[in-house]
């Protein structure tokens, strides 16, 4: 049996070396995509917590709750309930325009996004809804992109 020179024993070095570094990708590339699941479901989760929360408070405040269910029914609001209203709003279009960065950072998936556009359409089909949207649009408090998407959406579906 022949022994093997150094020159070849480099080379079966080297291929394993380099098999050695093809399986470190392979396990890296596999904890991104696990890392990012675990980042997109944490997101889903801190917006359905804050969600929750305006919900909850929400049902437990009766004046709110009477606030929020006036205009869909195109009854007017006193004033205090138009400025319950209108903060109430206020957090939703922030909690949406969270949703809308993070999904444009890819950090949260197309159809959790869905549902959140949905919420966003829903609300601002109520005119006293879309006067708040509006003037924190003209204030420059909604990040740009955001009001772009969303002025697009609500402009494809008022022609609904």
């Amino acid at each position: 049996m022949r022994r093997l020179t150094l020159s070849e024993w480099a080379s079966i070095a080297e291929i394993i070396g380099a098999i050695a570094v093809v399986l470190s990708l392979i396990y890296v590339g596999i904890q991104v995509q696990e890392n990012t699941s675990e980042i997109r479901a944490a997101n889903r989760q801190a917006l359905i917590g804050r969600s929750g929360l305006a919900v909850g408070n929400a049902a437990g405040n009766a004046d709110l709750a009477v606030a929020l269910s006036k205009p869909p029914q195109g009854v007017p609001l006193t004033p205090v309930e138009l400025a319950q209203y209108q903060y109430f709003v206020r957090g939703m279009l922030y909690d949406i325009q969270e949703g809308f960065l993070l999904h444009q950072e890819g950090r949260l998936d197309d159809e959790y996004w869905r549902t959140r556009a949905a919420i966003v359409m829903v609300y601002l089909s109520q005119k006293e809804a879309r006067a708040v949207y509006e003037r924190d649009k003209a204030l420059g408090v909604l990040h740009s992109d955001y009001v772009r998407w969303l002025d697009g959406a609500l402009a494809e579906r008022l022609a609904e």
